[in-house]
């Protein structure tokens, strides 16, 4: 029996810690000291780099651990967990150190948590140029411009304008003509044939080193070139027209080689009273945001409501530039979205193309103090005011929701998944072929008023925060969301937002 006593006395694992991983004298360097990884450059793990933001660990010996960073806020984020060895990745946005610090956190014997530190250094694209995050994107590395057949009524993207004709430079357009009618303009281009380009299918491709290619609408490329760069940005319009007449005409300028853009080619050429081609190098820029693009070239020595030439683009392929504008960009309620200024309520989901159309009810931002019942606590916080408001911050990836007074409600991760330019996601239940542009992700509870309106799991008015949320409409200035409850079919309800810049 002694020895029997004996024998469960050593089986007892919080009083024999020899050769226990977990054993209760871990310390958080033994935990760093045992902890090894291999660095890759590519997500494939075939390609090993010394900064490489992709990597292997084993722990030795073997435990269970977890991995993680600590934003600024001290907010944790996972980038593995419940393994012994397996694969993470740090890849920070551009313009972050590329030392970055993580830590591997384990349990010992008697679950006392054990947190070692570590510290690697990985690959951290260069920061672009603040007017190349608009032209380029910050986040895809190309991004997509089309003819802006949306900003005239007539469709017009290619025209002539009376030159510094006023404050709004639109008021002195003259002329334009749709990207079609460019056929019947061949007279001002390189060869007098058409090469795809007249089309508002056709697209221009500038990536984030600079390159541009213009491709017809078969994707078929028709010429490329390289911008060199902008003169004069700095974000605002305080640029001078050429013939000093407006103070404040321009954001700058834009500098490519020949013949980089779609249509390259200038109205007219008067140094000898002909229509001679001409390949502008040197572009104005009337408009630059994460949609819109406005260029205008005016012949040198050109004066006041003298001819000059402009052009239309716009872009849908850069959602995180709309959403952040690459840095913490704010939204708040969308007041004007309706007549009576609702900005949360239900629809009939998928209920046609034009997703407003199935709209049953909203409330408008003081209103949701009547909707408590939809909210976590059933207290108000300070979002019911049109004066509440969120901010997407780019590098952290964080959101975070105010109250008017610009005190924090709540904060969360967020994303974009599934994007397409072209709003060719298919509603969940399959009715509608082109429905939403991709989806917002984000941690529970982070938006404003993050309540779906009603959850009918059993039949009650049971608070949910959805983390997924369809985009109906995302551009620099509006956003639209939508969150159909899993298994809801056409016409079943579903919660809607409404947010405007701020």
């Amino acid at each position: 029996m002694v020895a029997a006593l004996g024998l469960l006395t050593a089986c007892d694992p919080s009083k024999d810690s020899i050769g226990m991983p977990g054993n209760s004298d871990l310390t958080g360097e033994q935990l760093a000291s045992g902890f090894s990884v291999v660095q890759y450059a590519d997500e494939e793990y075939t390609t090993e780099a010394a900064d490489g933001n992709y990597f292997t660990f084993t722990t030795s010996p073997s435990r269970v651990v977890t991995i993680y960073q600590l934003d600024d806020e001290g907010i944790r984020n996972d980038l593995a967990s419940g393994k012994a060895n397996g694969k993470f990745k740090i890849v920070p946005k551009r313009g972050n150190p590329t030392t970055q610090t993580y830590y591997i956190e384990t349990k010992d014997f008697n679950g006392n948590i054990i947190t070692g530190t570590k510290t690697a250094n990985v690959y951290v694209p260069q920061e672009l140029e603040p007017y190349m995050r608009l032209l380029a994107t910050d986040s895809y590395g190309s991004k997509t411009w089309k003819w802006d057949t949306e900003f005239r009524e007539d469709g017009a993207v290619w025209g002539n304008a009376g030159y510094a004709a006023g404050d709004d430079w639109t008021s002195g357009i003259w002329w334009g003509s749709n990207p079609e009618g460019l056929t019947t303009q061949l007279n001002h281009s390189e060869t007098g044939v058409a090469t795809g380009e007249e089309s508002s299918a056709a697209t221009m491709v500038i990536y984030d080193d600079g390159n541009v290619a213009c491709f017809d609408a078969g994707g078929n490329q028709i010429r490329k070139g390289k911008i060199q760069g902008v003169d004069g940005w700095t974000g605002e319009r305080n640029n001078a027209s050429a013939d000093g007449s407006q103070a404040n005409w321009s954001y700058g300028t834009l500098i490519t080689t020949e013949g980089a853009i779609l249509w390259p080619f200038q109205i007219n050429n008067h140094s000898d009273g002909h229509d001679n081609t001409l390949y502008p190098t040197r572009f104005e820029i009337l408009q630059l945001d994460a949609n819109h693009m406005k260029l205008m070239y005016p012949q040198a020595g050109v004066g006041g409501w003298g001819e000059a030439t402009w052009w239309a683009f716009k872009s849908n392929s850069d959602p995180e530039a709309a959403l952040t504008g690459f840095d913490a960009k704010a939204w708040t309620w969308d007041t004007e979205f309706r007549e009576d200024g609702a900005v949360w309520g239900n629809a009939g989901y998928a209920a046609g193309e034009d997703w407003t159309s199935g709209i049953w009810w909203g409330s408008n931002p003081e209103g949701l103090t009547t909707q408590l019942n939809h909210s976590d606590t059933g207290e108000a916080t300070g979002e019911e005011s049109s004066d509440a408001y969120m901010t997407f911050d780019w590098k952290s990836g964080k959101v975070t929701s105010y109250n008017a007074a610009g005190t924090a409600i709540r904060s969360g991760n967020f994303g974009i998944t599934n994007w397409n330019e072209n709003r060719g996601i298919p509603s969940a239940e399959g009715s509608q072929a082109n429905w939403s542009y991709g989806t917002l992700t984000t941690d529970a509870g982070s938006i404003l008023w993050p309540f779906q309106i009603n959850n009918h799991s059993d039949g009650h008015d049971n608070t949910t925060c959805p983390t997924t949320f369809e985009i109906l409409q995302l551009d620099a200035d509006h956003m639209k969301l939508m969150y159909p409850q899993a298994g809801v079919g056409g016409w079943g309800e579903a919660t809607w937002w409404a947010f405007k810049k701020k």
